[in-house]
């Protein structure tokens, strides 16, 4: 598992013009991913330009298998698309309010069901709310002495302030057996996140590794990282 990248630097740059790219978008879009047709909203982290959310939403259905799933951050619905049309009863949580309307309709529009929310983490779920996976692809970068497109709530956790929230939370909605789940890349600082899973009785295995290509060919390695106590 890779900790740093030499190619740091040039994968910046590489954010910088596609993030650009993206909030070019002026109004409502759509793509097609695996036979799901998603709309993305130009001020939510686009699908289109960064391959991370197909490659979790692929990889989890194998982790989750059908069972009841949340996930924190749905941007555009991809993950949670996947994991519903997998058969979960699945639940789902942004703090963007464009996220949530944005991923309401994607379900609409698929034919599919979910109970999607405004919330910061868990502060809005249900109380008793309960489920055999919590998934967050987290916002990997910690510091925000990085170029500014990386420094929206889309990108940037200071000092991972809310990932170790989702950490020490978790357990509150989790099954007997349940998962917290974690998707992060090379990109991310692993050993703080490993810090912080450690500090909250947790130790960390990855549940799923690979990689995937930004449209400009610049290559991302991801892993989906199970806590387990």
């Amino acid at each position: 598992m890779c900790t740093m990248d030499p190619n740091r630097l040039a994968w910046e740059e590489s954010i910088s013009k596609l993030t650009k790219m993206a909030e070019s978008h002026k109004e409502v879009y759509t793509i097609t991913v695996n036979g799901l047709d998603i709309s993305i909203h130009p001020n939510v982290y686009s699908p289109k330009y960064f391959p991370e959310s197909c490659w979790y939403a692929q990889n989890l259905e194998s982790i989750v298998q059908g069972k009841d799933f949340l996930e924190i951050g749905v941007g555009s619905g991809i993950i949670s698309l996947h994991a519903a049309r997998a058969g979960s009863k699945v639940f789902g949580v942004d703090i963007n309010p464009d996220a949530v309307a944005i991923t309401r309709k994607n379900f609409d529009k698929n034919g599919l069901k979910a109970d999607i929310r405004v919330s910061d983490l868990y502060a809005a779920l249900e109380p008793g709310t309960k489920v055999d996976y919590i998934f967050w692809n987290h916002p990997w970068q910690i510091s925000s002495a990085v170029v500014k497109e990386l420094q929206s709530e889309k990108t940037l956790d200071e000092g991972y302030k809310a990932l170790s929230r989702y950490v020490r939370d978790g357990h509150k909605y989790l099954k007997e057996n349940g998962a917290i789940l974690v998707g992060t890349s090379c990109y991310a600082d692993l050993n703080f996140l490993s810090q912080i899973v450690s500090e909250h009785g947790y130790k960390t295995v990855i549940a799923a590794q690979g990689e995937s290509r930004l449209v400009d060919g610049t290559l991302e390695v991801y892993y989906i990282m199970r806590l387990e106590q």
